[in-house]
């Protein structure tokens, strides 16, 4: 560990080793900033040092991840801002507060893209707020037959979604709302498990290039922070 990087874990979700780092952005110098800088966005002076912090922390999970697999390269950025892999990786990057996290995976028949998704900081009041973006009540009621409190429910459902959408992305190259994909069912209890999703619009093309999805959730707890990590990794039909 260093000043920046306070604590690190890994979390196993549906096989996939996820690294989970908890960092300090007050900790952040030039001389780790500029290791980073061929992967950095092109404005990455001018951000906020919080934004700075995360971006890093999440670079630094991913080639940890990287070189797990014996890849010693950079993960670079796309013109949309989205992690660039080195060929024959996919994977995905998510921070909340001083967490970040990431994931890497080979391409294969299995895993064309994947998704994944930090959720620690939304408040009780944060999940009312979204309730009706996000979901319907008929997705909340997947929930009854689990021991998920209300809130904890919302939370879950933002962040499959926002996972979900991280895995679909790189097929679609657009953005897709909270309602274009419906959750079908939930297996597990309020500690992990999966839950299925489908398309609402069978006819969407951009959509249909995924049968189901699955988004296999864990919650978490790294010191004083805990949430829940979801991932979601599908077969595509290409």
């Amino acid at each position: 560990m260093n000043e920046f990087i306070k604590s690190k874990t890994e979390i196993v979700i549906n096989s996939h080793v996820i690294e989970v780092l908890e960092f300090d952005e007050k900790a952040l110098s030039d001389d780790l900033s500029s290791q980073y800088a061929d992967e950095l966005f092109t404005d990455f002076n001018k951000a906020v040092t919080k934004r700075k912090a995360e971006f890093i922390a999440g670079r630094i999970a991913c080639k940890h991840r990287l070189e797990s697999f014996g890849n010693g390269e950079r993960v670079r950025v796309n013109s949309d801002r989205s992690p660039a892999w080195p060929d024959g990786f996919t994977g995905s990057i998510s921070h909340d507060g001083a967490i970040a996290c990431a994931v890497v995976s080979p391409k294969d028949d299995e895993t064309h893209s994947i998704g994944i998704d930090l959720c620690v900081s939304m408040t009780d009041n944060d999940a009312v707020q979204v309730a009706d973006n996000i979901s319907t009540l008929e997705e909340l009621n997947r929930f009854n037959d689990t021991s998920f409190l209300t809130m904890d429910a919302l939370r879950l459902i933002f962040s499959s979604k926002e996972s979900l959408y991280k895995a679909v992305y790189p097929l679609v190259k657009r953005f897709i709302d909270f309602k274009e994909v419906e959750i079908i069912s939930v297996e597990g209890n309020n500690d992990s498990g999966f839950i299925t999703a489908a398309a609402v619009n069978k006819n969407d093309l951009p959509l249909s290039v995924v049968e189901e999805f699955i988004v296999h959730y864990q919650r978490f707890s790294l010191n004083t922070v805990s949430g829940f990590i979801t991932l979601s990794s599908n077969k595509i039909k290409m």
